[in-house]
Parts: structure tokens; sequence; C-alpha cells
């Protein structure tokens, strides 16, 4: 991926993106009294909020929570473009932080894709294993978070470094980090063209678009 954008709105972008990221790294350290603040406790049919927990008969409430960010982020989509593609999700956050890396240790694009192209050297081995090592620190970090939600995060980072964990919380944190690995590394705008729900409107214009197309050339 070479393509590199500037500007006001690529900068609301990235410091948007960065501040999100903050956000969901830090929410699990949050203490709140002797559990954490957000603890989504499958096992014990507990998800704590702060002060509120709510068990498995308020999940109603929690399904109709969830309808209604669905449908809004359906409605926002439709009406205002690709502003949770380019602002808010994931994917995007996710892929500009590993491009950060990969500028900040490959260089800028034209520099990338002359390197790319040419003779693979020593030092391009070492700044691309670099960068690969970045990826994978990240995508363990991100493994370690999204699992933090689930599982108490302080027992789950100090058992798995001490080979303590059980099975369960190991394979979740590294089935996410693979996840993140290949998601921001390697795919990228493969996953939002091909399986984000929110393209559904632009991929419906680009079928309809290449129908008109084929019909009109079978005349």
């Amino acid at each position: 991926m070479y393509a590199k954008a500037k500007g006001t709105f690529q900068k609301l972008r990235r410091y948007g993106g960065w501040f999100l990221l903050v956000l969901f790294a830090i929410i699990p350290w949050i203490p709140y009294g002797e559990r954490q603040a957000v603890l989504l406790d499958i096992g014990n049919q507990q998800f704590n909020f702060f002060g509120t927990t709510l068990y498995p008969q308020d999940l109603t409430l929690l399904a109709l929570l969830f309808m209604v960010a669905a449908f809004g982020l359906f409605f926002i989509t439709t009406f205002l473009g690709r502003v949770w593609c380019g602002y808010l999700c994931p994917q995007t956050v996710w892929t500009f932080m590993y491009i950060w890396f990969e500028e900040k240790l490959e260089g800028s694009a034209n520099k990338r894709r002359k390197q790319d192209s040419g003779k693979l050297t020593g030092n391009l081995i070492a700044r691309k294993g670099l960068k690969h090592a970045a990826w994978i620190a990240i995508a363990l970090a991100t493994g370690f978070t999204f699992t933090g939600y689930f599982v108490p995060i302080g027992p789950l980072v100090s058992d798995f470094f001490t080979f303590n964990a059980s099975f369960w919380p190991v394979f979740w944190v590294v089935f996410f980090a693979a996840c993140t690995y290949a998601n921001a590394g390697w795919m990228r705008s493969i996953m939002c063209i091909h399986m984000c729900l929110c393209t559904l409107p632009v991929r419906d214009v680009r079928q309809r678009h290449l129908y008109r197309r084929l019909r009109y050339q079978a005349r």
C-alpha cells in the first residue's frame, strides 16, 4: 500500500484515530473497587460497567442498544457517506497505525515502491524485519487488550508470560493478534471492499454500473 494523503481531514482522522486507540487501550486497566471498571465476564454471566452490573436477563436491553447503534450506522453511511469507515472504523485506525510504522522504518510511498522493485539488500531486510516486529508487537497488544475486556487483564498478562494461563485465554489472545496482523498489515482495503457491510451501498452502485456496461457491450 503506497498511497499517502495530506490535509485537514487527514489530520482529523489521524488525531481522532489515536484518541480512540488510546481509549480502547486504557479502559481495561481502569479499576473500580476490587475489579475492572469494564469487564464482560461471560464465564460468571456478569457484565460490569463501573457501578452497574448487567445479568443475562438484562441482555434484551443490550440487544436493543446494539440494534439502535447498527441502524444508526447504516443511516449515517447512507446519507453522509463513509464517515464511519474513514474516521471511526477500527480497521481504518489500525491500518493507519501500521502504515505509520511502515513509513517511519521504510520511508515514503515512492521510496518503498522503488525499494520493492529493486534488489533486496541487507539494510532493507533489517528495516522490513523491524517493521514486522513492530506490527507483531501491536497485534499482541491488541489481542491482550481485546481479551482483557472479557478476562481480568492483569492476571491475563502475567499468566500468559509465566506460562500459567489456561488454553482459551491464550487462544483468543493469539487469534485476535493474528487477525490484527493480517487485516491491518496485509488485507487493509480488501477487508473494507469485500467484507464490510458499510460498503454495501458502494458495492451495489458498482455492480449496477458493471451490469449496465455488460448489457451495453452485449448489444
